[in-house]
């Protein structure tokens, strides 16, 4: 599956599954260990907390951009981990459209996370 995604694609993916976890943690009131790219490793961040949910409330701006059934299967796919099937059955499509759906979701996903540089 993930050999026949471009790479903007599966970084879209990894984003995803970055802001599922980051989200989920921040939920539960805690901060992960994540260092934002760039940002100097000699210095402890003292604002974790404050940059994840930065880096969350981003994603979630792009994530909005995109159409409902689009941010749906997304997230039940990436977040949920739910399998084609239940997917389809919550939709209400047939698997074959999901299965033509979600590379386009995913295409549309990494264009706006490029244009809003956050790939």
């Amino acid at each position: 599956m993930i050999a026949s995604m471009s790479t903007d694609e599966a970084l879209a993916v990894a984003r995803l599954r970055q802001w599922a976890a980051t989200r989920a943690a921040l939920d539960n009131g805690k901060s992960l260990n994540i260092q934002h790219p760039g940002r100097p490793t000699g210095k402890p961040n003292t604002n974790r907390f404050d940059a994840a949910l930065v880096r969350v409330i981003d994603f979630e701006r792009a994530l909005c951009t995109l159409d409902a059934d689009e941010q749906t299967i997304l997230v039940l796919r990436y977040r949920d981990r739910e399998n084609d099937k239940g997917i389809a059955s919550a939709v209400s499509w047939s698997v074959r459209k999901l299965s033509y759906m979600l590379p386009q979701a995913r295409k549309h996903l990494a264009s706006v996370l490029g244009r809003l540089n956050l790939l």
